[in-house]
């Protein structure tokens, strides 16, 4: 029996399965990756307004307005000052509350100085990277001169501090506020205040007041009102037209392809390997198993032994 038949049709068969098994996958993994895709990309919400106020460090305020340094500080591009804290507005940026990750940022500038211009510090633009762990870093860009008056440090967005976060940074509504993070001075910052303190030195406080559009409690994008924002009091029925949106669909016509190949595939494989047993012609006598094992086996010689 020529086999080349047989493995044609076995791969035709293989092929279309194969190929009905990859059309259903797809029907399968399709809309539900798109909308993977997008629930992960609508998990981080977007900061739309807050504040951000900050002493900077106490003592360090207290020396430049003393009689030793007999200096001053002002603000400009939106900072402000109340005592005892500088303010920064116009938060922007995302956070992504399933993970306590995000980075806000804030626009203004504080320029001190000191010793008659000797001492010159400017700090702006802070930004807050939350890293997800409790954690996060202070950034500022940073301008700073030395005993000598020397500039030292021109950089931005520079690692001057570390900020303990110690709770879940998540909006409430679309509100999170965060009060009395304490922070110290990492060896970056050294420079920025002509090393005037060590690293690890505590900083003042950080208070952060951040708005959100769209934020439930858990940080998800909350839906919006189909009226507009107008409150509705009587209860909205789900009709059979839309009921298809609730809850992931069967896919049954995929599975019906899946499975109708899987039975081709059996049905054939049984046909082809009960047509490769050799039929016998009725008219044919079948010798007996003994005497076919018996014509197999060769006769032993009767001569006269080998020497």
């Amino acid at each position: 029996m020529n086999a080349r038949p047989i493995r044609r049709t076995g791969s035709a068969l293989m092929g279309a399965a194969l190929a009905g098994t990859i059309i259903a996958g797809g029907l399968l993994a399709g809309p539900g990756a798109a909308q993977a895709t997008s629930d992960g990309a609508a998990e981080a919400c977007e900061i739309t307004g807050g504040t951000l106020s900050w002493g900077v460090k106490e003592s360090f305020r207290s020396y430049i307005s003393g009689t030793i340094a007999n200096g001053s500080w002002e603000t400009s591009d939106g900072a402000t000052y109340e005592t005892p804290d500088f303010g920064w507005s116009g938060a922007t940026g995302r956070i992504d509350p399933a993970t306590g990750t995000g980075t806000v940022s804030f626009t203004g500038t504080v320029h001190f100085t000191g010793h008659d211009g000797v001492l010159d510090l400017t700090i702006a633009n802070p930004t807050i990277e939350f890293e997800g762990d409790g954690k996060a870093a202070l950034m500022l860009d940073t301008r700073s001169t030395d005993t000598e008056g020397e500039v030292v440090v021109d950089a931005a967005q520079q690692w001057v501090g570390d900020v303990s976060v110690g709770e879940t940074v998540a909006p409430s509504g679309d509100a999170l506020a965060l009060a009395d993070l304490p922070a110290v001075l990492t060896s970056e910052g050294v420079k920025a205040f002509a090393g005037f303190y060590e690293a690890g030195q505590e900083l003042d406080p950080l208070n952060l007041d951040l708005e959100f559009t769209g934020c439930d409690a858990s940080g998800a994008p909350a839906a919006a009102a189909s009226d507009g924002g107008a409150g509705a009091e009587e209860p909205q029925i789900a009709t059979p037209a839309v009921a298809d949106t609730a809850g992931p669909q069967i896919p049954w016509l995929p599975i019906g392809i899946g499975g109708a190949a899987l039975f081709v595939i059996g049905l054939t494989l049984g046909l082809l390997i009960g047509g490769r047993k050799r039929q016998v012609p009725a008219s044919q006598p079948v010798a007996p198993q003994s005497a076919a094992v018996d014509a197999a086996t060769p006769a032993e010689p009767t001569g006269p032994a080998a020497p």
